[in-house]
């Protein structure tokens, strides 16, 4: 793994141990992710420090920062064996066990009698807590902090030798993940590793691939600073692939990828904004026979274009204005993007049309509230026996309910308590006792378990909107739900 050390020196002769034993009273112990202040005294003093690593092959993250003096730094392990010395720092991946650093000066002569430095350790010591804020210790992929698709992470890159590991996990093979840094106040640069830590790509601005289903991390670091910058901060987002469907209803985020794309009915613009020259909105749109698609794009306020891919994201054309072509019938995707930016726009706002064939029968629209047992369909209430409510949060919904509304088929099977659900031509089948649906002869998981409640048996809102094909859109603040 890539490391971006200044000052990292193999050590081409042997080494007898520790100078003395005995440190060992005054060792002080150093945990994970937390800085440790100190002073060096005089240049015949060494100041040792003990860590203890509890997961084999784990990476150890140790920096020096903030030196008044120049001081250097020792990795033993439990057997007194030296494993690496630097003035600045090193990134090793080992064994689980327990270590020591030795620091101490560095050719001082008669030019120091003192210095003071700080002092960081990031490895595996068990369970991981993050700060909220800094999102710390996340120094390194065993301690990477998990970070939501489509969410922004606003964060800082302390000093030259900080990195902040990040992670997220895809549940679709081949499905695009898209990532970008923004606002950045010194130059920053990325890496994306899979689960194996082998190295994918890099980039300081942004990142579009195509990958299977797993789990990846991202190391944000410094990129050549070269002592003009002391520390920098940073807005990283990740969009990558997930079997969620939901869209916030003002913005449509998360839309960063054409597995998020937000679906849009023909003739009825869009409005939304482009919110930094390395965003990008996807848009799908679904004809149901052949005919002229017609695309447009209006009333930017900074220069934007759109790209049309088809089901199989091959790009078919791309304009800053109109789309005019005969198609067949299928799922066709929209990205808008901004348009050689440079340093003149920060953001954009634009309006986006799309006019297609589309003839299929209007379904109905579902307004649930969490919690209430009042339903609305196309505007007019309706009464639940029940209302939607939250289990280890998963947001559980009226399956017979929502999906008749929508025009679905519903039959229940008392002997074996099968429910089996069809609609547009997917056929699922479900039982109150287990966590696993069948859809079209495929095995699928439930987050939470079906569950009857008085009558009517309650699923998780994301299979409502998967495999029904529907989109669902959440709003925080009163806790409504849109299916449509």
């Amino acid at each position: 793994m890539k490391k971006h050390i200044l000052s990292l020196f193999l050590v081409m002769f042997a080494m007898v141990g520790f100078a003395s034993t005995s440190h060992a009273s005054n060792t002080i112990y150093l945990e994970s992710g937390n800085t440790h202040s100190n002073t060096l005294t005089s240049p015949k003093e060494s100041q040792w420090y003990q860590i203890d690593t509890k997961q084999d092959n784990s990476d150890l993250n140790i920096y020096l920062a903030n030196t008044t003096a120049p001081v250097r730094f020792s990795l033993y392990d439990s057997n007194k064996n030296l494993i690496a010395w630097s003035v600045s720092s090193t990134f090793k991946t080992l064994k689980a066990g327990t270590y020591y650093i030795e620091v101490y000066d560095y050719d001082w002569g008669n030019s120091y009698s003192s210095g003071s430095y700080e002092i960081k350790a990031t490895y595996m010591n068990g369970n991981v807590t993050h700060d909220l804020t800094t999102f710390e210790p996340n120094d390194t992929s065993e301690n990477a902090f998990p970070i939501q698709s489509g969410k922004k992470i606003s964060s800082l890159i302390s000093n030259e030798y900080d990195v902040d590991f990040y992670k997220f996990s895809t549940s679709v093979d081949n499905g695009d993940v898209y990532i970008y840094l923004a606002n950045t106040s010194a130059p920053i640069k990325f890496n994306l590793y899979d689960s194996n830590k082998n190295l994918i790509a890099s980039n300081n601005l942004t990142l579009f691939k195509s990958l299977k289903a797993g789990t990846y991390y991202i190391e944000v670091y410094d990129f050549y600073w070269d002592n003009k910058y002391s520390s920098g901060t940073y807005d990283l987002i990740a969009t990558y692939s997930t079997n969620s469907k939901e869209h916030n209803p003002s913005t449509f985020e998360p839309n960063d990828t054409s597995e998020h794309a937000f679906p849009i009915k023909s003739k009825v613009s869009i409005n939304s904004q482009i919110s930094n020259s390395d965003d990008i909105d996807f848009y799908s749109i679904t004809s149901n026979e052949e005919g002229y698609v017609n695309i447009s794009l209006s009333n930017t306020s900074a220069p934007a274009r759109f790209d049309i891919y088809d089901a199989n994201k091959k790009l078919l054309d791309s304009s800053s204005r109109s789309y005019s072509e005969y198609l067949a019938a299928g799922t066709y995707y929209i990205k808008v993007y901004s348009d050689y930016w440079g340093d003149q726009y920060s953001s954009g706002t634009y309006t986006l049309n799309a006019g297609y064939p589309n003839a299929l029968t209007k379904s109905n629209e579902i307004l649930l509230y969490l919690n209430s047992t009042t339903a609305y369909v196309n505007g007019k209430s309706k009464i639940l026996p029940v209302a939607p409510f939250t289990k280890q949060e998963t947001t559980l919904v009226p399956l017979r309910f929502v999906s008749e509304e929508l025009g679905a088929k519903v039959n229940w099977n008392s002997k074996n308590n099968d429910i089996t659900v069809q609609l547009n031509g997917t056929k699922i089948v479900l039982n109150t006792d287990s966590y696993y649906v069948t859809v079209n002869g495929s095995d699928k998981r439930l987050q939470v378990k079906p569950e009857v409640i008085n009558g009517p048996t309650f699923v998780p809102l994301r299979f409502v909107s998967e495999e029904l094909g529907k989109t669902v859109l959440w709003n925080a603040k009163n806790k409504s739900i849109l299916i449509k």
